[in-house]
């Protein structure tokens, strides 16, 4: 009987890859453009209306009262009977949100609250609800997000189901964490092709690693460095000789932790832009001996093939980081005698950096997880390398992807002409 009551309470969401959820959900949409905000809530209020829950649709940009109002009526012939019956409400987030002249977190939960109750008063289902959050501006934001925590404390004992929307263009790092932390679930609604999406939320997750990481370095390494000079000392002790072996072990894995730590700082972009124009084969060049060595202890190959392409507006150094990653990723996938080719061409407008191992390929369910902080298929990984890697392209205005099958991967770095990446700031003043 209590199986059949939790069935009963899961409600239809219109969305295909979340097919229903129980009373007392409360999620988050991102998206991306008016299309995509249309193509999320359209279907999610349809599905609403059609299975007799009180919908209730706060709107702001890129949406007014109107155009919400007929895209509706556009995607449901039976609308009218709806609205008739007054079933559902369009409001603008003035007369909502903003309804006392100012954001009152208290107000607006005991009126979602009232809602609540007046449509089970009235025989419906339940309240569905969805509210956009274009109209936020900084000032609301923490403010926003304490009342975002307290829907989440409340919802749960109630016949309510909302769904929150937020334009991702809108949001920073910190605000997205924010935000996330809030919902029960959240993803990203958008037009473009899944592998864009992917990197978006990649980026972020990169950058809250880095930043996590630089706030709490300066305390971790600072009693790692007063262990390690005690070890030293206690290692240049005579009669602690005998002791040398585990001196020396205990040294080499505190430099371990030390380097783990460097890597994770290497996401954090907490330097200015460098960019310089600059030879990107020169580069290559000076790199090229390093690597081989690196191949060499290992019998394996290294051929470096640089075609003509121009000088781009990049960090050197970050690029040598980038180069060395991959080149040495390339190295271990590979067996003895292996051979890794490292290149550089033009496609197009674009210059790409194309590095090729003969390793036994990525495994096709891996691909999604390539780049994520802390995915790694090596015994010894952090899983931090090439979400460097990422985080590293991204500054210098390029993007990474590769190619994989039996025969080995190339992974293809390709550089912009000019810095076209979008400014997402952090949610407008």
């Amino acid at each position: 009987m209590q199986q059949a009551q939790i069935f009963r309470n899961l409600r239809k969401t219109g969305i295909d890859f979340l097919s229903e959820i129980p009373w007392g959900t409360h999620v988050c949409g991102f998206y991306q453009t008016k299309e995509d905000l249309e193509n999320l809530l359209v279907p999610y209020f349809k599905v609403g209306l059609e299975n007799n829950e009180y919908c209730l649709w706060v709107v702001s940009e890129p949406i007014s009262a109107n155009e919400a109002e007929k895209v509706l009526r556009e995607s449901m012939p039976d609308f009218e009977t709806y609205q008739e019956n007054n079933q559902i409400e369009i409001i603008p987030y003035k007369e909502w949100y903003l309804k006392y002249g100012t954001f009152d977190s208290e107000l607006v939960l005991n009126s979602w609250v009232e809602k609540v109750k007046s449509s089970e008063e009235r025989g419906y289902a339940g309240l569905r609800i969805s509210g956009n959050t274009s109209w936020l501006k900084k000032r609301y934001f923490k403010t926003f997000m304490d009342y975002e925590k307290k829907v989440e404390e409340l919802i749960g004992s109630l016949k309510m189901i909302a769904m929150c929307t937020y334009q991702l263009d809108q949001c920073g790092i910190h605000e997205v964490f924010d935000i996330v932390n809030n919902h029960q679930f959240s993803f990203i609604k958008s037009q473009y092709n899944k592998d864009n999406i992917n990197s978006i939320t990649r980026f972020e997750r990169i950058d809250l690693v880095g930043k996590m990481a630089a706030s709490i370095a300066h305390e971790i390494r600072n009693p790692m460095t007063s262990v390690k000079g005690f070890l030293q000392l206690l290692q240049s002790k005579k009669e602690l000789v005998p002791y040398n072996d585990y001196f020396s072990l205990m040294i080499d894995e505190l430099e371990r932790a030390n380097c783990i730590i460097s890597e994770y700082l290497s996401l954090a972009r907490i330097k200015e832009k460098s960019l310089k124009l600059e030879s990107i084969n020169n580069i290559l060049q000076v790199l090229f001996p390093l690597i081989e060595a690196d191949a060499l202890k290992e019998d394996m190959y290294v051929t470096l093939e640089l075609g003509g392409v121009e000088d781009l507006l990049i960090d050197a150094n970050d690029i040598r980081q980038l180069v060395l990653n991959l080149a040495r990723n390339g190295l271990e996938a590979m067996q003895t005698g292996g051979k890794l080719t490292i290149k550089t061409y033009i496609d197009g407008e674009v210059t790409v950096l194309a590095i090729i191992d003969q390793g036994e390929g990525i495994k096709e369910d891996l691909y999604e997880k390539i780049g994520n902080p802390f995915f790694t298929t090596k015994d010894q990984g952090t899983g931090l390398g090439l979400a460097v890697c990422y985080n590293i392209a991204e500054r210098n205005n390029a993007t990474i992807d590769f190619k994989s099958g039996s025969n080995g991967t190339t992974f293809y770095v390709r550089f912009r002409k000019k810095d076209t990446l979008g400014n997402r700031n952090a949610i407008s003043a």
